[in-house]
C-alpha cells in the first residue's frame, strides 16, 4: 500500500510513523482532534470515508489533506 502526496508528478511526501509505530490522521478542519491508525490500510480506509480528512506526513510532520494518492488513484 502507498499513500503519498503527489504535486507537479512528483512525490512530496509520505505518512509520518509516529515512535509509536502509528500514524496520526485528523477530520477536515481540525488539526487538534486525532485518529491513530496502526497501518497504512487503516490510514487510506479513514482518509477515503472522511471527506476533506488528513493525515501528518514528512518532511515536516504537518497535515496533508490535499493532493493525495492512494496506490496512485487519487483518493
Amino acid at each position: 500500500m502507498r499513500i503519498e502526496r503527489i504535486e507537479g508528478g512528483r512525490v512530496t511526501g509520505k505518512p509520518k510513523l509516529y515512535s509509536n509505530g502509528k500514524y496520526k490522521c485528523h477530520p477536515d478542519g481540525n488539526n487538534k482532534i486525532h485518529k491513530w491508525c496502526a497501518t497504512l490500510e487503516e490510514v487510506a480506509d479513514y482518509l477515503r470515508t472522511n471527506p476533506g480528512s488528513g493525515v501528518r506526513m514528512d518532511p515536516g510532520g504537518g497535515k496533508i489533506s490535499e493532493n493525495i494518492f492512494i496506490d496512485g488513484v487519487p483518493r
